[in-house]
């Protein structure tokens, strides 16, 4: 028999995800012909599930084109999915009339990529910063001055920024004032779209670190994408690693470090540059180049370890440790 309070734990901690993402897909139609008809579809997210808890960062991995950016997207409905469920707080915002959007956006932020194309060059700080919270009537007039300085402090910047405009910062200064903007109405989740990778590596160190202080001072949930592993090693508390839309392998970051199991996951550690060099090991190849899909592994035609049987059958994304997923039939 199960120990009392077993059952109410379990369900609390059910509760305790902010975000859960059930096959998740995002299908952009491939059109031809002078009637413009569909002959497939570009499966940008193709079934994709995962779960963020409250107060944790969840890193996904991957390279240029995986579908890192596009979940993100979808999850924060800046575009449409094609199926699947992101229940948020308890709701399913897929669902959700723009109307009713409009409370769930209060509390889902995001940080894009670029901190030179994501902010209006025409405006100044103060109205970047202030902008949500005029759009949502939360301040207005001297109030609305008042906090718009003091999140600029939050982020490492003077309350004097708050006339400038965005040249005349550099990239680092820039991305905090994204940061600042989305802090603004005191999201529960925030989207970070590969916020560092625009940056040089000391201010990138930076960012980081702030971002790190800001989740253990306001108790945000991150939901933090990257192509860099070492970046994502160093903020996330579950990673996973996606690859042609699907995620291949899922686990906590120390166990995912320590012991990947996908062989994709393999070939991306093993291209981390080490600052002292090492004992050549047996590394994982690409075992040639080729991308071509077939109705099996995803990542067939790259694998060394791929044979007939991997080409015809798609691997399920099951658990091969506590806590730790992978998609493959030979870990």
């Amino acid at each position: 028999m199960p120990p009392a309070g077993t059952q109410k734990d379990m369900k609390n901690k059910m509760n305790d995800y902010l975000l859960n993402v059930e096959n998740l897909k995002t299908w952009f139609p491939i059109k031809k012909g002078l009637l413009r008809k569909t002959v497939g579809h570009v499966k940008a997210v193709d079934d994709i599930s995962f779960q963020i808890a409250a107060g944790s960062t969840f890193g996904l991995v991957g390279e240029s084109g995986s579908g890192k950016t596009t979940a993100a997207r979808t999850i924060a409905r800046l575009i449409g999915a094609t199926g699947g469920k992101v229940d948020f707080n308890g709701e399913n915002i897929l669902s959700l009339r723009q109307s009713e959007l409009r409370k769930i956006r209060k509390d889902i932020s995001m940080v894009f990529q670029d901190p030179y194309s994501s902010l209006n060059p025409r405006m100044t700080v103060g109205t970047i910063v202030g902008e949500p919270l005029k759009i949502h009537k939360i301040a207005t007039g001297a109030e609305l001055s008042e906090r718009v300085a003091a999140l600029l402090e939050k982020v490492g910047l003077s309350a004097s920024h708050i006339n400038r405009y965005p040249h005349e910062f550099s990239g680092g200064q820039r991305q905090r004032i994204g940061i600042a903007r989305a802090l603004a109405l005191e999201p529960k989740l925030v989207i970070c779209d590969e916020p560092v990778s625009a940056l040089d590596v000391s201010i990138q160190s930076q960012i980081l670190n702030l971002l790190k202080d800001l989740q253990e001072q306001f108790n945000l949930t991150y939901f933090f994408i990257a192509h860099d592993l070492s970046v994502v090693e160093f903020i996330s508390d579950i990673v996973a690693v996606m690859y042609l839309g699907k995620i291949v392998e899922i686990a906590p970051s120390a166990a995912l470090y320590e012991n990947p199991l996908h062989p994709y996951t393999k070939l991306l550690l093993s291209a981390i540059p080490k600052p002292v060099p090492e004992r050549k090991k047996t590394a994982v190849s690409a075992a040639g180049l080729e991308t071509e899909l077939c109705a099996g592994c995803p990542f067939y035609g790259r694998c060394p370890l791929g044979d007939d049987f991997c080409s015809k059958n798609a691997p399920p994304l099951e658990e091969k440790a506590s806590g730790h997923k992978a998609a493959c039939f030979k870990t």
